[in-house]
C-alpha cells in the first residue's frame, strides 16, 4: 500500500504584535484515496464512513454533490483550470479518534499518470465548522495568496498566507507563513518521519495520543488564552463577513457552500 503514516511536530511562531511561539508532537494519516477501501478492509483500528478508532469519513473533507472525497476532488481541479489526466490524489490528515474530529488543516497532493506532481490544495479548517480551499500549483516554490477566511481571532482577515508545499517522501516538511503588508509576522512549519500504516502502529499511537482531535482543539484555545493575556485584539467572527468568501460548512454527514 501507498498509504501511511507521519510522525510530525508542528511549531508556531509569532513575531508581532507579540512575540508568542510553541510547538506540539502529533502523528498525521498520509491516504492514498485510491486505497481507502482497502484499508477499511484489511485494518483493525481503521474505517470508511463508521465509528472506530480511526475513521475516515468523506463529509470530513471537500464533498462535491456526495460524491467521494476522490471525485469531489477532480471535480474542484477541473474548475481550476486543471484538464491534464490525474494519477494519484493523497491526503494529508487527521481521522475521526471515536467520532470525534478537528482538523486545523488538511493537505492533498495530486500527481499527473507519469506520477510527476502537478498541485497541491491546502484544506484550512477554523472552529465554527468552516473549511476553505487554497489551490497551490506545483511550479510554485511559494504560494501567496489573501487569506479572506477566519482562521484566528487574532489576525486581520485581508493578511496574506504564503503556501510552502511539498509531496512527502520519507521525510515531510511544509510550511504555512502569514504576511501583513509584506511582512512576515506568523511562521508555521510541519516537519515529520514516515511510518508504516499498521494495526500494530495505529495501537501504539491510540495509547500515546489519546484523543488526539480533542487534543488539538484543546491546544487551539489554550494557546489563544494565552495570546489574550498577552493583550492582543481580538477580531469578531460577525465582524466584516464581506471578506469571508468561498468557504464551506461541514457538520456531521452534511456539507454545503456558504458563500
Amino acid at each position: 500500500m501507498n498509504s501511511c503514516l507521519y510522525k510530525s511536530t508542528i511549531i508556531h511562531q509569532r513575531k508581532s504584535p507579540k512575540v508568542h511561539a510553541f510547538k506540539y508532537s502529533l502523528f498525521m494519516f498520509y491516504i492514498d484515496l485510491d486505497e481507502i477501501a482497502q484499508l477499511d478492509r484489511s485494518l483493525c483500528l481503521f474505517s470508511l464512513n463508521r465509528l472506530s478508532p480511526y475513521e475516515y469519513r468523506e463529509s470530513d473533507h471537500y464533498q462535491n454533490n456526495n460524491r467521494s472525497t476522490k471525485d469531489s476532488i477532480l471535480s474542484y481541479l477541473k474548475n481550476q483550470g486543471i484538464n491534464r489526466e490525474i494519477g494519484k490524489v493523497y491526503l494529508l490528515t487527521h481521522l475521526r479518534s471515536f467520532g470525534h474530529v478537528f482538523n486545523p488543516v488538511s493537505f492533498y497532493f495530486v500527481s499527473d499518470t507519469s506520477g510527476d506532481p502537478l498541485c497541491s490544495i491546502a484544506e484550512v479548517a477554523n472552529t465554527f465548522n468552516e473549511q476553505k480551499m487554497y489551490f497551490i500549483p506545483s511550479e510554485e516554490t511559494e504560494s501567496k495568496q489573501i487569506k479572506n477566511f477566519y482562521v484566528s481571532p487574532f489576525s486581520d482577515l485581508d493578511t496574506q498566507f504564503h503556501f510552502t508545499l511539498k509531496p512527502p517522501t520519507d521525510n515531510l516538511r511544509l510550511t504555512i507563513n502569514q504576511s501583513e503588508k509584506q511582512k512576515v509576522f506568523f511562521k508555521s512549519a510541519l516537519f515529520g518521519k514516515k511510518v508504516s500504516l499498521t494495526d500494530n502502529k495505529l495501537a501504539l499511537y491510540l495509547l500515546r495520543f489519546p484523543a488526539i482531535t480533542l487534543s488539538i482543539v484543546f491546544a487551539i484555545h489554550w494557546q489563544a488564552f494565552l495570546l489574550y493575556c498577552k493583550g492582543i485584539t481580538v477580531r469578531r467572527k460577525s465582524a466584516n463577513r464581506h471578506q469571508q468568501t468561498n468557504t464551506r460548512v461541514y457538520i456531521a454527514s452534511k456539507n454545503h457552500p456558504v458563500n
